[in-house]
C-alpha cells in the first residue's frame, strides 16, 4: 500500500505542475490548441498511424520542453531578484529549446499535412 500511495502522490504533485503551467503561461495553452487544431487536421485528412505517432511525439516535445522552461524560469526566479548574465543566459537556453522544437513541430506538421492535400 505504501507503495501505491507513493505512485498516486507522484502523480497529484505532476498533476499538479502541469496544472500551474496550464494557468500562468500563455504560451502552454497556444501549444495545447495547436495539439487540438493538428488532431482535428489529423482526422478530417484521415492521416497514417506512423504520422500520428510522428505528430504526437512532436507535439509532446513541445509542451514537456515548454513545462521545463517554466520550472527553469521559476527556480533561476527564486534564486536571485538581481540581474545576473548567468540567470538570463539559463532562461534564454531553455526559451531556445521551446522554439527549437516548435520549429520543427510546424516543419513535420506542414510535411504530413501537406502530403494529405496536393
Amino acid at each position: 500500500m505504501i507503495v501505491l500511495k507513493k505512485i498516486i502522490n507522484s502523480f497529484k504533485y505532476a498533476s499538479r505542475g502541469i496544472s500551474y503551467v496550464y494557468k500562468t503561461q500563455r504560451n502552454f495553452r497556444i501549444q495545447l490548441m495547436m495539439l487540438i487544431l493538428t488532431t482535428v487536421v489529423g482526422l478530417l485528412l484521415s492521416i497514417s498511424s506512423i504520422h500520428w505517432i510522428m505528430l504526437f511525439i512532436i507535439s509532446c516535445l513541445v509542451l514537456t520542453l515548454e513545462i521545463v522552461n517554466t520550472a527553469i524560469e521559476k527556480i533561476v526566479d527564486m534564486i536571485t531578484d538581481e540581474y545576473l548574465e548567468s540567470a538570463e543566459k539559463a532562461k534564454d537556453a531553455a526559451a531556445g529549446a521551446v522554439l527549437i522544437a516548435s520549429f520543427f513541430a510546424v516543419v513535420i506538421g506542414s510535411i504530413i499535412f501537406l502530403s494529405y492535400i496536393f
